[in-house]
């Protein structure tokens, strides 16, 4: 069974929660470019923040979930700020810090033929910000914010 809950917790802010599944990804994409259009952003751009959001989920349902659907993610989206967009994904999984991972050298990975590994370098491209905060006593879920600048 999968249970999809969207709700709109003011007009700055939006929430999807979902089951921790691959089959659930194209939801939550819909769900960031329907947002950012609504914010703002062109066609191209919203496309580009969806993309960078699927990365992260993604990552995050085959590390930190290993594929099992019985954990949730949050997508949480804020606009408080006229010109910030900001994607706060939170999780249970064991901690892990994408903005600590360094980007890779694309001379030595094309010179390789290597497949994948470019998820975190593209979220740090389409992204102007990234932040993560760990759980901890005080916090229980891990949190991704992903933030972008609406260029006026």
């Amino acid at each position: 069974m999968i249970i999809i809950k969207m709700k709109h917790i003011n007009h700055n802010e939006k929430c999807l929660c979902t089951i921790s599944s691959s089959s659930e990804l194209e939801k939550i994409r819909n769900f960031v470019i329907l947002c950012a259009e609504k914010f703002g952003f062109d066609d191209k751009e919203s496309h580009n923040i969806a993309l960078a959001v699927d990365e992260a989920c993604s990552n995050l349902i085959r590390y930190g979930f290993k594929y099992n659907s019985k954990h949730d993610i949050q997508v949480n989206i804020s606009s408080n700020d006229e010109h910030k967009f900001v994607v706060s994904i939170s999780d249970n999984a064991l901690p892990f810090n994408p903005t600590k991972v360094e980007s890779p050298n694309m001379e030595e990975y094309f010179r390789q033929f290597k497949k994948g590994g470019l998820g975190i370098h593209l979220m740090k491209l389409v992204m102007d910000e990234i932040d993560y905060i760990p759980k901890s006593k005080n916090n229980p879920r891990n949190t991704l914010l992903l933030k972008k600048y609406l260029k006026i």
